[in-house]
C-alpha cells in the first residue's frame, strides 16, 4: 500500500510540476516567443546577416525564449531574447538587438552615465528608458544591442550589463 501511495504522489507530484512549466512555456508562446536558436535563424534569414549575442548572462534562469518580431515596413524588426526564472520574478534579463539603420534614439534625458566597453565603444546606461529596468545600450557589429535587467536583480547593475556586453565575439 506505502508503494502504491508513494507512486501515486510522485506521478502527482511530476504531473503538477509539468503543467505548470508548460503554462509558464504557453505564456511566452502566446507572446509570439519560441525557441532561441528558431529565433536567431529568422532573424538571420531577414537580415541577411548573423546576430551575434552576449556569452554572458548575469542571471540564474530557468527559461530562455526569443523571438523575432518583422512587422510592415523595416522600423521595428527586431530580435529579442529573454531569460526568466519562473520561481523569481526578478530574475528577468532581455537582449533586444535592432539593425543600426533602424535603431532606437536615447533621448539625452534619459542617459544617466556613458561608458565604455572594453573595445573602446561608447555604451549609454539608462535606468529610466523602461520601468524598473537597468539598459546598456550600445552599437556593434552594424547593430544595436539594448541590454535589459530587472532593477532588482542586482546593487551594481552598470558593471552587471558591462561584463555581459564585453562578452560579445
Amino acid at each position: 500500500m506505502k508503494n502504491h501511495l508513494l507512486l501515486f504522489s510522485s506521478i502527482f507530484l511530476a504531473a503538477s510540476v509539468y503543467a505548470n512549466e508548460d503554462k509558464f512555456d504557453r505564456n511566452f508562446s502566446k507572446l509570439g516567443y519560441k525557441e532561441v536558436d528558431e529565433a536567431l535563424a529568422e532573424s538571420k534569414q531577414h537580415f541577411k546577416k548573423e546576430i551575434v549575442l552576449p556569452n554572458e548572462i548575469p542571471i540564474t534562469f530557468t527559461h530562455s525564449f526569443a523571438r523575432f518580431s518583422n512587422p510592415e515596413g523595416d522600423w521595428n524588426d527586431k530580435l529579442e531574447v529573454r531569460y526568466v526564472d519562473e520561481k523569481s520574478g526578478d530574475n528577468d534579463y532581455k537582449v533586444e538587438v535592432r539593425h543600426i539603420d533602424y535603431k532606437l534614439l536615447i533621448r539625452e534625458e534619459m542617459i544617466d552615465k556613458e561608458l565604455k566597453l572594453n573595445n573602446g565603444i561608447r555604451a549609454i546606461y539608462s535606468t529610466t528608458m523602461f520601468e524598473k529596468r537597468n539598459n546598456l545600450v550600445f552599437e556593434m557589429n552594424e547593430w544595436q544591442y539594448i541590454l535589459s535587467l530587472d532593477e532588482d536583480v542586482s546593487d551594481k547593475p552598470s558593471e552587471v550589463l558591462i561584463k555581459v556586453a564585453n562578452s560579445i565575439d
